[in-house]
């Protein structure tokens, strides 16, 4: 078996057969308010949508299993809709995942990543993973892998972390059903008058714990008036080539050390 597969299309004799360097891939997106003109499936259907367009090398086998919609976010529950596991519960969830990758006899694990509030736990997870079941466990996001400078303001680009340009335009390309543009607006972020030298949010030494509404009240940061379907296709594409790519390398990559 070769190619991207999804893991719940197999049956349970099809993991016998399994290349030795098949990889699992875990999609994690989350079900929360992106503002007052995005559907709150948005983080999970931007991950599902770069998917989509994934297409590996000839050889390589990838089982995506199926999507982690409700995740880590709690900086949004202050508005409706948001739905949030705690970071023991999740982290949780991802190490029972694993051991059950693990047991189907896979130790190649990605976690590919929709929400910003997840990364700083998937460190966590993916160290654990390489503890307890010796597994080349990684974490990325989608994001990552998009080409947005072409796109973007580079100015513009760091101030857009919620619900802006970014993820409105990706949404006018992956779900347009689920976009509101007579509700998008230039949600001006609070943190572009931060001192910003030293504590932000883009790249400074000090990062503070921050929810949504210490940015913004609306729950969105970013120009989400200036989306357009054009450049949201331009950054799932540009991520499913770029993720297509990486993929073919974790499939070569071993950095486990022989003792």
């Amino acid at each position: 078996m070769v190619g991207v597969i999804y893991w719940e299309d197999l049956r349970a004799p099809d993991f016998k057969s399994l290349p030795e360097r098949a990889i699992a891939v875990l999609p994690m997106g989350a079900s929360e308010q992106h503002g007052p003109h995005l559907a709150v499936s948005v983080d999970s259907d931007l991950v599902e949508a770069v998917l989509a367009r994934t297409q590996v090398a000839d050889g390589c086998t990838v089982l995506v299993l199926p999507t982690l919609r409700v995740t880590k976010s709690a900086e949004h529950d202050r508005h409706p809709g948001t739905l949030s596991l705690t970071g023991d519960t999740l982290l949780a969830v991802l190490r029972d995942i694993a051991a059950s990758v693990h047991r189907a006899g896979i130790d190649r694990l990605c976690l590919f990543n929709g929400h910003g509030g997840n990364t700083a736990l998937l460190e966590v997870a993916v160290r654990d993973m390489r503890i307890t079941h010796d597994m080349i466990a990684v974490h990325c996001g989608w994001f990552g892998f998009a080409q947005a400078q072409a796109h973007f303001d580079a100015q513009a680009l760091a101030m857009d972390v919620h619900g802006g340009d970014i993820e409105t335009s990706a949404m006018l390309a992956a779900a347009p059903e689920k976009v509101d543009m007579a509700k998008a607006r230039d949600f001006r972020p609070a943190m572009q008058d931060w001192p910003q030298k030293w504590i932000g949010l883009t790249g400074q030494v000090a990062r503070p714990g921050w929810l949504i509404d210490d940015l913004n009240a609306d729950g969105a940061c970013g120009n989400a008036a200036a989306a357009t379907v054009e450049k949201g296709e331009a950054l799932l594409s540009s991520a499913a080539r770029n993720f297509s790519d990486f993929l073919g390398e974790l499939a070569a990559f071993d950095h486990r050390a022989s003792l």
